[in-house]
């Protein structure tokens, strides 16, 4: 269940939300510590069906992530 813009005290919510996100970006995150971020959250749902999807959804873009060849600073060597 979605909160509703309509009812006052999901508009506190929704704004307390908005609060806590902003807080987060302006700690300085990068796109995947906020991955991370959203799926330490997700393990406190007490909503286990949506966990599940969310831990579901993060889990290929992790290990895409992670999947990425490492930077080096050595030169591939070319055989003539």
């Amino acid at each position: 269940m979605m909160l509703d813009p309509s009812d006052i005290e999901d508009i506190k919510s929704i704004e307390k939300c908005r609060q806590i996100s902003k807080e987060i970006i302006n700690y300085g995150v990068t796109d995947l510590e906020i991955k991370k971020i959203i799926s330490f959250l997700s393990l406190e749902l007490e909503d286990i069906v949506c966990m599940k999807q969310i831990q579901q959804n993060l889990k290929p873009q992790e290990s895409h992530d992670s999947d990425l060849p490492k930077k080096s600073n050595t030169k591939p060597e070319i055989e003539i």
